[in-house]
């Protein structure tokens, strides 16, 4: 598959799989030792490239100081002669890193409440070819801004984490409440315009690019949403509550400026209550409004009985022992939607994509953890189910990359194989454009230039997730602190 004599990751493959065998912490060490300096040359191959929507030959990309400098590097150049050479065959695949853009870290694994899990989670995201993240709200938004800083400074291993700080609304208290209109000393019904506002400027000084609304009122969201984008932020809104009714009514939210929608476009199951789905999905196409549909969610155990692909391997492994008997205790949820409410969420991503919305849609897990099945993971759920329904697979793939990265208005950095751009690239093998399901057989992911193997990613995460036992609950409960201290 690789020329052993040039491949960069002969020699840290022998390296890292003598680590597990002495039981080095793998997740500080899971990464190919590259002087940045020196220049790495992928050869060879296929690349996906989402801007033109197009599979083309691999005319060699360059790469160096982490980022793409050529992408038709001719290996005889003399500027190539020193270059570490990584040489793909006909049946292996380029693209670019992909990007979670609802991508939770917080598991709720001794039902008191979700707590973020910041060690393993992301190495599983990383393994599956998320090289970049959306956090789409956070209880221990500390513990989500030390995480990023960490892996930011190559501390630790991770996708790069775009921090959403806490959710901006009552779902700061999560499930005690179920509305807007409901109080939570995390986000009090009082709440004036001026704290709502010293919030938003409080996380973009902590480096939140983009902020969660869930659980705000009409009134609060406005003021959100504009002193976000003062801050140069984008937003992005959960506006459905937990009674089937809009906290937010979309009209509202988009004439506001809201930047992303998430979950559904219209409250109803077909019928009277999505009469309004055309005129919305126009609405939002014209003010460029992203929407990230996470059917996979929506879907839950209904959609996995339906598609039995959307499971391949068996999750639960990356949890300790302990928390595998707590989750099997557990046992499977209830679903998240009915059929009928399902198949109304397919109708309107189907029907945004058909009214020129392909630019628009993204990718997102939208997975806070109850079970055993996790985020990694569940973005190729996500990418298959999208495919599953009808999105074609170019589509599929423009969404989890080049269109987040729009999003995120991060569009000259991330979201395709271009020069300048930061060498976030994965190795495929097979063609996902044939079967979106080849996008799990990772051979290596890169990110920033640095090199990592899936599998040893992967083992270096077994049994680690979760409290070793009854006496660990504590570190995995919730408390929701008062806004006003």
């Amino acid at each position: 598959m690789y020329d052993n004599f040039s491949n960069p990751l002969h020699s840290i493959r022998i390296f890292l799989l003598l680590s597990i065998f002495f039981g080095c912490f793998l997740s500080d060490d899971a990464r190919s030792e590259i002087d940045q300096d020196e220049i790495i040359l992928i050869r060879g191959g296929w690349l996906i490239d989402p801007i033109n929507q197009e599979r083309r030959e691999n005319k060699g990309i360059m790469i160096k100081n982490g980022l793409i400098i050529s992408i038709e590097s001719d290996i005889d150049h003399p500027e190539n002669k020193s270059s570490r050479i990584i040489n793909l065959t006909e049946s292996q695949t380029l693209i670019p890193g992909m990007i979670d853009m609802h991508a939770h870290y917080n598991f709720d694994l001794v039902d008191l409440g979700r707590v973020e899990e910041m060690n393993y989670n992301g190495i599983i995201f990383l393994a599956n070819g998320v090289t970049s993240t959306w956090s789409a709200g956070e209880y221990y938004p500390e513990r989500v801004i030390e995480q990023r800083d960490r892996i930011d400074s190559g501390e630790r291993i991770g996708p790069r984490i775009f921090n959403s700080g806490p959710y901006f609304g009552a779902f700061r208290c999560e499930y005690n409440i179920k509305t807007a209109k409901d109080d939570c000393i995390a986000w009090p019904n009082d709440i004036t315009e001026q704290e709502i506002r010293n919030e938003v400027n409080t996380w973009a000084r902590k480096g939140v690019i983009s902020i969660k609304i869930k659980q705000a009122s009409p009134g609060e969201a406005k003021i959100i949403i504009e002193q976000a984008h003062r801050n140069g932020m984008t937003t992005a809104g959960h506006l459905g509550n937990y009674y089937g009714e809009y906290d937010v009514d979309l009209r509202d939210a988009i004439l506001m400026g809201i930047d992303r929608v998430e979950h559904q476009i219209t409250l109803g199951n077909g019928g009277e209550r999505s009469k309004e789905m055309d005129q919305m999905i126009k609405l939002m196409i014209n003010d460029e409004v992203y929407y990230d549909p996470n059917l996979q969610m929506y879907g839950g155990i209904n959609l996995r009985k339906d598609i039995p692909d959307l499971i391949w391997t068996d999750e639960s492994i990356y949890f300790t022992p302990y928390t595998q008997y707590l989750l099997d205790k557990r046992g499977d949820p209830p679903p998240e939607s009915e059929k009928e409410e399902f198949n109304q969420r397919v109708i309107e991503l189907i029907s945004f994509y058909n009214q020129g919305g392909q630019d628009l849609i993204l990718v997102g897990t939208d997975e806070p953890v109850y079970t055993s099945l996790l985020p990694g993971f569940a973005y190729h759920r996500e990418l298959y189910a999208m495919q599953y329904f009808g999105i074609p697979t170019m589509s599929v793939i423009q969404a989890a990359t080049i269109n987040a990265a729009r999003a995120l208005g991060l569009e000259n950095r991330l979201g395709s194989i271009d020069i300048g751009k930061e060498a976030d690239i994965l190795i495929i093998n097979g063609d996902p454009i044939s079967d979106i399901r080849n996008l799990r057989n990772i051979e290596l992911v890169m990110k920033e230039g640095v090199i990592y193997d899936p599998i040893i990613l992967l083992n270096s995460a077994q049994n680690k997730i979760g409290p070793e036992s009854s006496e660990d609950h504590h570190e995995w409960e919730l408390k929701i602190d008062s806004l006003r201290q």
